[in-house]
């Protein structure tokens, strides 16, 4: 009897499309569900690039940054890539499983974000990534696979974009390898973010959720309308190289050294922190002290 069981379910399973067989995985969690945000905005202070191991063509673009930026027509409706949608406080977050259109089949998850509405499939069927000439998006292409209980997955062909809401930047080429791990009703994702254009080594950042059954996502409609454009069209604001006068106020505002701020590998170990003694804090300045709230 137990012979003919065993037989019936390996039977089911090589019969079963590729799409169908990561539901089969044995170390598959159920992230499915509603969950709540347990997150808190880090950098969000203009001129905070601490614990990024930003490049010096990072650090140009991200002290070129203006806040005004983001009250541009263009961009009051952009949505945010989904590695900073999941890093708001705000980022109610969905989890379902995503179905091929034609055969009703299981052939990955969706996540769905509450602010701005970002969206991100991912295939865990054993599809390819496309080519690398292939369009890119603000979700990017997902493909996934199960180590034991956690679920990873990694991001190709995403938008030019950013790694903070103030302006650190993140092109074309970075790469985003992220974990998803439920400890009961604890849901942890970790971003390990490559990008060979602005960063030295991988920049590493991590967000939590709680399962929320009852919680309502509501939908998040964005228009552009000309009452509320704050930049002119055709301005750009934005800080030419050696003429931001912001930059200092981060570091006075909380005692370090304004070279530590400024991001970079050496500055993500212990081992720093004897440099940090050996460098003058930054003087206090008069300037506007800008913070973005969203």
């Amino acid at each position: 009897m137990r012979s003919t069981i065993l037989f019936l379910v390996l039977f089911v399973l090589a019969a079963a499309p590729a799409s169908a067989q990561f539901a089969f995985a044995p170390s598959a969690v159920d992230l499915t569900g509603e969950w709540a945000p347990r997150v808190y905005n880090t950098h969000m202070d203009i001129g905070d690039y601490t614990g990024i191991p930003l490049n010096d063509e990072g650090r140009l673009r991200a002290q070129s940054w203006h806040p005004d930026q983001l009250d541009m027509p263009e961009n009051l409706c952009r949505p945010h890539p989904i590695d900073i949608g999941l890093r708001v406080s705000v980022s109610q977050l969905r989890i379902s499983t995503e179905l091929d259109p034609e055969t009703r089949q299981p052939v990955g998850l969706r996540l769905h974000v509450w602010w701005q509405e970002p969206e991100q499939v991912i295939y865990l069927d054993g599809r390819p990534h496309p080519s690398p000439h292939a369009p890119h998006k603000w979700s990017g292409f997902s493909t996934g696979w199960w180590e034991r209980n956690t679920l990873v997955y990694r991001t190709t062909h995403l938008k030019e974009a950013y790694l903070t809401r103030t302006g650190v930047p993140k092109s074309v080429k970075a790469e985003v390898t992220t974990r998803v791990h439920r400890y009961g009703n604890l849901l942890t994702i970790v971003f390990i973010i490559h990008d060979p254009a602005y960063l030295t080594q991988p920049y590493i950042r991590a967000s939590s959720w709680v399962l929320d059954p009852n919680q309502v996502i509501p939908p998040f409609p964005c228009e552009i309308t000309p009452e509320g454009t704050i930049v002119p069209a055709g301005k750009v604001p934005n800080f030419l190289p050696g003429q931001n006068d912001v930059l200092r106020d981060f570091p006075t505002e909380y005692g370090i050294p304004f070279e530590s701020a400024l991001g970079g590998a050496e500055t993500l170990y212990p081992e720093y922190i004897k440099t940090m003694k050996t460098l003058k804090v930054a003087p206090r300045t008069t300037t506007t002290h800008y913070r973005r709230t969203q």
